[in-house]
């Protein structure tokens, strides 16, 4: 049975104590207030992308304010809601509600269609996205219900600050992704299990009976250039998020130490992250492994580009032994969670021989907390996992 839960009296007292936690050190710092508004700061400042959010990283007891804060006006609401609504309007009907008007806005690409500090009526809307006027309509307005676009005047949308973040390349790859392809495995997660009950298998899963796709994901989007160059950039977006932020992987490491040493990113994409760690230890040399077609992009992107003077690419696919001998440091970074547990072992057992006395193996990749041991919200991210690749 479970603890009872505190008094909704309680649970506001304590939001109203970390909210003036929160707000004060906006205030005395005199950073970006929180706001929903179309020209508002994106992140909570301090916590976006290095390359955007110019703000100090967050005191510790004012993260753990917000963390409680969160949580606290989470637990509020549901029990304001009761559990019979909240199962069934904040759960079940998320999915195939706000998620399904969400891949209708990717799809016709309507945020783009907005103007930026202004405002366009739904029949001009529709007329420049080739949509329906009355489906596009009532789409935007359930939307709307989530300070996704607003309607300053009836008939017309503008765009808040969650709907201007859909005009963002990385952002909208990340969105678009989620939602053509995990989106469309999602709802095939039930019969997936039955198809193929306890496999482990890189093409039974949920994303393949959902697109009726037989090669597994990455290998399908080999085939699928635009489909693989959306995957890339919602690796980008979640690249800047905090908990994926390259810093920890740079500040965590003493990549210095190994001096004009070899580093080998495997799957390491455009060679972003060797870029990063390159500018704190300028004398190694990188080897970006990646798939064929990612490797022959990115050596005609980054031929003659400043920086990637000691990045070199070469197509590898890691569950084939690898080829370069006695590097310093062997990087997986968020690369053995997309794997079975079979293959993500198939990638070291391949390693394993071309590990020299003095190599490195390096895994940088999320770690489950315990459970009840981080805020409720911390933990549902954790737990999120994508039906396009389990």
């Amino acid at each position: 049975m479970s603890a009872p839960a505190p008094s909704v009296i309680d649970i506001a007292s304590q939001i109203q104590v970390n909210a003036a936690i929160v707000d004060n050190y906006l205030r005395s710092n005199s950073l970006p207030p929180l706001s929903l508004a179309e020209d508002a700061f994106p992140f909570f400042p301090g916590t976006g992308p290095t390359a955007i959010d110019p703000f100090p990283s967050v005191p510790t007891e004012v993260a753990e304010a917000r963390r409680s804060l969160r949580d606290s006006c989470e637990l509020l609401l549901h029990l304001a809601s009761t559990p019979a609504e909240v199962l069934f309007w904040n759960i079940a009907c998320s999915h195939h509600h706000s998620g399904a008007c969400l891949q209708y806005v990717y799809h016709f690409s309507l945020a783009d269609a907005v103007p930026l500090k202004d405002q366009i009526s739904f029949s001009d809307l529709a007329n420049k996205t080739g949509v329906d006027e009355r489906q596009c309509t009532r789409i935007l307005r359930m939307l709307m219900t989530q300070h996704v676009f607003y309607e300053p005047v009836p008939g017309h949308v503008s765009h808040t600050a969650m709907s201007k973040l859909l005009t963002v390349p990385s952002l909208r790859d990340s969105i678009g992704y989620l939602l053509e392809e995990g989106f469309i495995g999602a709802g095939k997660i039930s019969e997936a299990a039955e198809k193929y009950p306890g496999s482990q298998e890189r093409n039974h899963a949920p994303w393949n009976v959902g697109h009726g796709i037989d090669l597994p994901t990455f290998e399908f989007f080999e085939t699928s250039p635009k489909r693989m160059a959306r995957f890339f950039g919602n690796m980008e977006n979640m690249g800047g998020q905090d908990s994926y932020n390259i810093r920890h992987l740079i500040d965590g490491y003493d990549w210095e130490a190994l001096g004009a040493g070899k580093v080998v990113d495997m799957g390491g994409s455009t060679g972003h992250v060797s870029l990063a760690i390159s500018k704190k230890a300028p004398k190694l040399n990188f080897i970006v492994q990646d798939l064929e077609n990612v490797v022959h992009d990115m050596r005609e992107r980054t031929n003659e580009q400043p920086g990637y003077e000691k990045i070199s690419f070469e197509a590898h696919n890691f569950f084939t032994p690898q080829p370069v001998k006695d590097a310093d440091v062997y990087l997986l970074r968020f690369i053995c969670h997309d794997y079975s547990d079979k293959y993500a072992a198939k990638i070291l057992q391949s390693l394993v021989p071309a590990l020299g006395p003095k190599s490195k193996v390096l895994i940088f990749d999320g770690v489950m907390p315990a459970p009840g041991t981080v805020g409720r919200l911390e933990e549902r991210k954790a737990r999120y996992v994508s039906p396009s690749t389990t």
